[in-house]
């Protein structure tokens, strides 16, 4: 039986996380992390724990008491801080019998860097034109930080005066240089890609982002589209991805899919993948646990969020 951690519980991504594996067999403890005690994944989950902030000294060492704790045999990162952490001490877990499914560090690196990543692929797949130099494009462009998710910090500039109001910016978008880009007015896209621990791309499926908020979307629609499945196939064995990724690509003024991002974790939309008839959480514990598995049969559907509340009685705050 497995039990398996999931981090960052306040995010989308574990709660899609949650909802799907709720979805399947799943005997065994999800357990969740996070530094709020507010998160709403804990109130999901049959075990939860308060974790320092990821960026603390002491975060490795509790995680890991965790994990011994409550057995964990299977890791899922959720959050682009955290996932550092545990792909730093891959050997450590495997040691002790969990299997963490996602990439390797330096691969990680190479996504999170979003200067490394573009110098890393400019030349092999199409992606905006990226400069640290505004002086290097036309307006429109997008500003964004060297570092950062969920397009936080993210900007248009249509002029100068816009390039100067950046330094003007809340501190935590000023931990990063910002690049500049070429302006992509097309349709933007997410694609959940899940590859096994040989960087094998096994199912990817791509969506329409019809509406997004702080960087997520609320609205989408899944759909097939031969020409970014078979990119985003390339560009994840090109990159060495192992477990599930999120690749954000948009269309140039010629109808062209550029990539813009990469996440090498699950995304928080991820849970309209198994909306769709494909739970990347059961393919996942199947591949762990060497079972044969069949890719499902893609529905294309477009889907709708809406908020939902969970009442915590005084006793259950922890």
């Amino acid at each position: 039986m497995d039990n398996i951690l999931i981090s960052c519980a306040g995010g989308p991504a574990a709660v899609g996380a949650i909802k799907s594996l709720k979805q399947i067999d799943f005997k065994g403890n999800i357990v969740t992390i996070d530094c709020d005690p507010l998160a709403v994944g804990r109130y999901l989950s049959d075990i939860n724990y308060i974790v320092p902030l990821s960026t603390s000294k002491n975060y490795w060492d509790k995680v890991l008491d965790i994990i011994i704790k409550e057995k964990i045999t299977i890791i899922l990162p959720t959050g682009d801080s955290d996932i550092k952490h545990f792909s730093k001490n891959k050997q450590q877990l495997e040691q002790l019998g969990v299997s963490v499914f996602m990439s390797d560090y330096d691969s990680i690196i190479k996504c999170q860097d979003k200067k490394l990543f573009f110098d890393y692929c400019a030349t092999e797949f199409p992606l905006p034109f990226t400069s640290n130099n505004y002086k290097d494009l036309k307006f429109p462009m997008f500003a964004k930080p060297e570092y950062g998710s969920g397009s936080r910090g993210v900007k248009i500039c249509h002029k100068v005066s816009d390039i100067k109001t950046l330094d003007k910016e809340e501190s935590v978008h000023r931990s990063s240089n910002y690049l500049f880009q070429e302006y992509l007015p097309g349709q933007e896209y997410t694609v959940d890609v899940l590859c096994d621990l040989n960087s094998n791309p096994i199912v990817i499926v791509p969506r329409k982002r019809l509406q997004i908020k702080a960087g997520i979307s609320s609205k989408g629609q899944v759909i097939k589209h031969k020409q970014i499945e078979d990119l985003c196939r390339n560009l994840s064995i090109y990159l060495k991805l192992k477990g599930p990724v999120c690749i954000q690509l948009k269309d140039d003024s010629n109808g062209n899919p550029k990539f813009i991002e990469v996440n090498p974790r699950l995304g928080g939309g991820t849970y309209f993948s198994t909306l769709a008839g494909v739970n990347f959480l059961d393919l996942i514990l199947k591949i762990k646990n060497n079972q044969e598995y069949t890719i499902p049969e893609l529905k294309e559907i477009t889907v709708l969020r809406y908020y939902n509340e969970i009442v915590i009685w005084e006793s259950l705050l922890i």
